[in-house]
């Protein structure tokens, strides 16, 4: 076991360079293997890049690096997605790097991986996302002196089956849809990749075919540092499904327009000699490109007046430190914003800090370093109030069913025999305003039948924290349930069962985003007089939204008094407390 642990870590160490963890999405079992075509690549090194590249974008720089070997792109297939670009060898052997830890560098890729760090003169990291099959990644190294084939990544090798390709060494998996293959093209290149990605670079190798990647990518006038090439395009349809299940506040939500406007992207950085640092982002013409400087510009103004909100608390502090720091945010954020601001020219925006710009560079670092934890804060201010509202609103329905009904909804919708069947959360669907869905639901029938399952999708917002990770189906607001609560056993509780007082007795609570369920599940928080706050108190940095029973909602902190809280979720345990406003 700890063996396939430390190969699996291996094979995402190397994914993480293009893409990060991908193997959730790699569910397409049925995929069939494609098999080692019969006219093989050939062996022969990858020539070295040193020619000039024309085709520039608007407002990029050029450097001139005559004789450094540079990354071969014809093993960027015509379908990838994305491609990121590296030379460790050129900048970890530049004077400018004599001060990092290189001997720990090449200790631990010698330990891990086999090879050295230091001899890696181009790294080639691609991407393919879409169509019917999992996500397709490899990496293709290139080195300045012979490779050690013996020493190369060996846990990898341990679960692969030795083959040859032209007389040349190729490990092909027996799992071959979640391992990678590896082969050796030559004495001084290894390629690393899943196998069908790996077919698709030797066959663009053999007979390269530009794709939009590659001709990005080409399209440079030399090849930087670090370069990155994005099609946005098949990214398009996992960027919308993504906003769609974590919406962006309102503030925020002319981002939702941006995917539809992005046709590529790119960036390049040097970190030697000249340092620099250049991104471009293509639109579909000239009119998007407009649309997307527009909503880039009010996005910044938006930040950085959120920004400027939270500075305005360390103004008005006493604490003549706390009121430096709040002198210098607002002497700055004009410069910050300058900064970030991009360029257009034509269908394209652009942003690029050459040698002349480090310093500001460097004060844009500092200024996000100390900006950070007040745009979070920001963000939870604005998201926090409609946590509230969508427990006031299910106070409202909440007493509202107690007015048609005569009583609380009981915690679950049960069978004759008493079986739980569906939560009390589908019961009031009618009271928040979601008769056409309360309609659809089969009420004798259990949550997770084959009809009801059907309708987990359909979750109102109203019972999901909008800070919390957006999961489909999944609710935030569970009631109590166990000794002395509001929704304790199968029988409804009416307002007369509620002696301590509506405003002092719990009705809902906004749990931690790892104890929400299933919106229609008959299920909510076990109450534990022992351990009343188990699964409380993450909701949001300090506590936890608390609906009561008069239908008010409070703010709880995280170490509030257990004993308090007690006697908070308990209707009728006879204790006089005593709450701040």
């Amino acid at each position: 076991m700890k063996r396939a642990w430390k190969t699996l870590t291996v094979w995402l160490l190397t994914a993480a360079l293009v893409h990060g963890h991908w193997l959730a999405a790699l569910s397409a079992a049925s995929e069939p293997a494609l098999l080692v075509p019969t006219s093989a690549p050939k062996v022969e090194r990858a020539p070295t890049q040193t020619t000039d590249r024309s085709g520039a974008l608007p407002g990029s720089d050029a450097r001139s690096l005559e004789g450094q070997a540079t990354a071969d792109l014809a093993y960027v297939p015509p379908t990838a997605t994305a491609a990121v670009i590296l030379h460790p060898r050129r900048v970890l052997t530049a004077p400018e790097s004599e001060l990092l830890p290189l001997e720990v560098i090449s200790a631990v890729g010698k330990k891990e991986f086999g090879l050295e760090p230091l001899e890696i003169e181009w790294a080639v990291a691609v991407a393919e996302v879409g169509g019917f099959g999992p996500p397709q990644f490899g990496l293709v190294l290139g080195f300045s002196a012979p490779i050690d084939d013996s020493q190369l990544f060996t846990s990898l090798k341990q679960d692969a089956e030795k083959q040859t390709l032209e007389g040349r060494p190729y490990y092909r998996p027996r799992d071959w849809l979640f391992m990678p293959s590896i082969f050796l093209p030559n004495d001084h290149t290894v390629i690393v990749a899943q196998e069908i990605m790996l077919q698709k670079m030797l066959r663009n190798h053999q007979d390269p075919r530009p794709g939009k990647v590659s001709r990005i990518l080409d399209g440079m006038k030399r090849l930087p540092d670090a370069a990155v090439a994005v099609d946005f395009e098949p990214l398009r349809p996992l960027v919308r499904r993504f906003l769609m299940q974590a919406p962006l506040p309102p503030p925020l939500a002319a981002l939702q327009d941006v995917p539809r406007l992005v046709a590529d992207v790119e960036a390049r950085v040097d970190f030697i000699e000249s340092p620099s640092m250049y991104l471009a982002v293509r639109s579909n013409n000239d009119a998007d490109a407009l649309k997307l400087q527009n909503i880039i510009a009010a996005m910044l103004e938006e930040v950085i007046g959120m920004v400027l909100g939270q500075v305005q608390s360390r103004a008005a502090s006493e604490d003549a430190v706390e009121q430096a720091a709040a002198q210098y945010l607002n002497r700055i954020t004009d410069r910050f914003l300058a900064i970030l601001q991009p360029d257009r020219e034509g269908d394209t925006l652009f942003l690029r800090f050459d040698e002349e710009q480090r310093v500001q560079v460097a004060t844009a670092g500092i200024l996000v370093a100390l900006l950070l934890p007040a745009v979070q804060a920001a963000r939870e201010a604005l998201d926090r109030p409609l946590s509230t509202d969508n427990l006031k609103q299910l106070g409202l329905a909440l007493h509202n069913y107690h007015d048609v009904h005569g009583h609380f909804p009981p915690q679950a919708i049960s069978d004759p025999n008493g079986r739980p069947l569906l939560s009390w959360r589908v019961s009031i669907l009618p009271f928040v305003e979601h008769r056409s869905l309360y309609d659809q639901f089969h009420l004798d029938e259990p949550w997770d039948s084959d009809h009801n399952s059907k309708l987990i999708p359909l979750m109102p917002e109203v019972y999901r924290n909008p800070t919390a990770p957006a999961e489909p189906g999944m609710a935030h607001y569970l009631a109590l349930v166990g000794p002395g609560t509001l929704f304790e056993g199968r029988e409804p509780r009416s307002l007369s069962d509620i002696s301590d007082g509506t405003s002092k007795t719990l009705m809902l609570v906004e749990v931690d985003p790892d104890r929400a369920v299933v919106w229609t599940k008959p299920e909510d928080l076990p109450f534990d007089p022992a351990n009343p706050l188990d699964g409380l108190g993450n909701a949001h940095p300090g506590g936890f939204n608390a609906l009561f029973c008069d239908g008010s909602v409070r703010f709880i902190s995280a170490v509030i008094d257990e004993t308090l809280f007690r006697y908070l979720a308990e209707i009728a345990d006879g204790e006089s407390i005593e709450l701040d406003d």
